[in-house]
């Protein structure tokens, strides 16, 4: 069963996110909240999401703001960020503050659908006029050609989660100066020097995200 927890202050939004998410999961478990400060009390509760499906447009609150509470109240859950800024500036803010992946809120239903198929599926999500412009190859390819070892391997997947150098140190039972080599060598092996770039790579390349 899929948990999806969804933050977006338009109930139509949301009714259609449910939806899309009963397509492609029936048994999905869906909560959904309308602010910031709801979200920040359901996280509080419940540990067991697997995504967070995030406006950055809420009332009284930036999105990035939020973003940031998020991940330091739940630094391993996959975010994915909803918005109607299209912006390639904002796409790179929200994956540098901890988002997995991003979409426009003017994406047909189809490539929601999608979406949310590939992120049941722990894969990354993300327009493709943003992969485009980063110098997409097309089609994504397989990661079998990066030479990271498996502890490289396991910080990248914390980065695709939006973890802190802190937050991933604390998570591997690894000291800082560690992660930081370790995210160096990532970095080199994707041919990117930032997490937002990473994150794009990563979707070009078909990465998956760990449990």
């Amino acid at each position: 069963m899929f948990r999806l927890l969804i933050c977006d202050d338009h109930p139509p939004i949301r009714t259609a996110l449910r939806l899309l998410a009963r397509q492609v999961d029936p048994t999905s478990d869906v909560t959904e909240t309308g602010n910031a400060r709801d979200l920040v009390e359901v996280l509080r509760g419940r540990r067991d999401f697997d995504l967070l499906v995030l406006d950055l447009q809420l009332p009284g609150m930036s999105g990035l703001s939020v973003l940031s509470e998020v991940k330091q109240l739940r630094p391993e859950l996959a975010v994915l960020v909803l918005s109607a800024d299209e912006s390639p500036q904002s796409v790179d803010a929200a994956l540098q503050a901890g988002a997995s992946s991003y979409l426009f809120k003017s994406a047909s239903e189809t490539v929601l659908f999608q979406a949310l198929k590939d992120v049941c599926g722990r894969r990354l999500a993300l327009p493709e006029s943003i992969t485009a412009k980063a110098g997409g190859r097309g089609r994504a390819i397989p990661d079998d050609g990066l030479s990271l070892s498996a502890r490289q391997r396991d910080v990248l997947n914390c980065l695709l989660h939006g973890m802190s150098a802190k937050q991933v140190a604390r998570t591997l039972g690894l000291s800082e100066g560690t992660v930081k080599s370790h995210t160096v060598a990532v970095f080199r092996a994707l041919n990117v020097s930032s997490r937002a770039q990473a994150v794009v790579e990563a979707h070009r390349r078909g990465i998956t995200l760990g449990c």
